[in-house]
């Protein structure tokens, strides 16, 4: 049995349309998939229990079992999910007044090896399919149980995503797409560690989409210390990519840096970062270490505003991201799975 999600809409039109060949069908089991979230054809009730039946037998509107789901004291909630391969994943549900956002895995682990980061220490397993990454966004909004409460995406979980465009590219598609989950390209974030070819590659293809840099330090020197995928594409050429990436109107970059004390947060850092940004349209997030294996020290909250007045004071647009989900290990850096979550699931 094929897994919908990954079916492009010319695949699903010529299925459907082998099974019933009145056009509105395929509109319609879109609709009831991406707006109204069914998990089962048999609910699609103004189309043929016949069609319903055959749709059933060929298509999985449910491709990745739920092994687990957390949620935080703040509200935060982690899903875990095993593929078909036996490979696990995580995506995290994090709620805000009034909506959610969802932060969305593109592989199973991650080969970047970040030191600051768990995924990392899991190794590259594979990358996910189309459908694995969309069926994280549908189960969302199955559990939210209503298509407009999700107003974000971030691909910001498990995974390089400009490592997995083949897949990433299609599923933002539908993801944009009006038949599809329809969301605006302003809410939609593909986050990245610096992988140059990627970022050139996502800028050609011009989906409108807002791209987020884990940039960590502005200097060679400690940014290859923490991520080693500066060793390759060096600062220089990581800016000189998103310099060249296209943005539409009043859009910005947005720069995560994980400050981490001791490492990145000292006032050179911090005028270091407005330098290397001068003239990028941009924001700058700075988010707190969060506790991993690595070992590093988290800065108390009021280094975290010192390092933001520091940056902000020269006219540079930052934040404070506050951490979400932390004590269920959801929080940025933390997500890695393993079989004994599903053991104890």
């Amino acid at each position: 049995m094929e897994n919908f999600f990954d079916q492009t809409f010319g695949r699903l039109e010529a299925a459907i349309g082998e099974m019933d060949p009145r056009p509105y069908r395929v509109d319609q089991v879109l609709r009831w998939v991406y707006r109204m979230a069914v998990d089962d054809f048999s609910l699609m009730t103004n189309m043929p229990g016949s069609l319903r039946g055959r749709l059933s037998e060929s298509m999985d509107l449910r491709p990745m079992p739920l092994q687990k789901r957390v949620e935080a004291d703040d509200g935060t909630i982690k899903f875990l999910y095993r593929l078909s391969d036996g490979e696990l994943i995580e995506s995290v549900l994090i709620p805000e007044d009034g909506h959610n956002t969802l932060c969305v895995s593109t592989q199973a682990g991650c080969g970047m090896g970040c030191s600051f980061c768990e995924t990392g220490t899991m190794g590259f397993r594979r990358n996910l399919s189309q459908g694995e990454i969309l069926a994280q966004i549908a189960y969302a909004v199955r559990y939210l149980g209503d298509r407009q409460l999700l107003r974000n995406l971030v691909f910001m979980g498990m995974g390089e995503p400009l490592l997995n465009l083949d897949a990433l590219i299609p599923a933002l598609g539908v993801i944009l797409d009006g038949r599809g989950f329809d969301f605006s390209p302003r809410r939609v974030t593909v986050s990245t560690c610096g992988w140059v070819p990627g970022i050139r590659r996502l800028g050609k293809a011009d989906l409108g989409v807002n791209l987020a840099l884990s940039l960590n330090a502005a200097d060679d020197k400690t940014r290859t210390s923490i991520m080693p995928v500066n060793r390759k594409y060096p600062l220089r050429a990581v800016m000189n990519s998103i310099r060249e990436f296209p943005r539409r109107s009043r859009q910005r970059t947005t720069f995560e840096y994980v400050l981490m004390s001791g490492v990145n947060d000292s006032p050179e850092d911090a005028a270091r970062v407005v330098k290397l940004l001068r003239g990028i349209p941009c924001k700058v997030n700075i988010i707190s270490y969060n506790l991993t294996s690595a070992g590093f020290l988290a800065p108390g909250y009021e280094r975290m505003e010192w390092f933001q007045n520091l940056i902000g004071g020269s006219g540079q647009l930052a934040t404070v991201r506050r951490s979400r989900g932390g004590d269920i290990g959801a929080a940025c850096g933390q997500l890695v799975t393993s079989a004994s979550e599903c053991a104890h699931g």
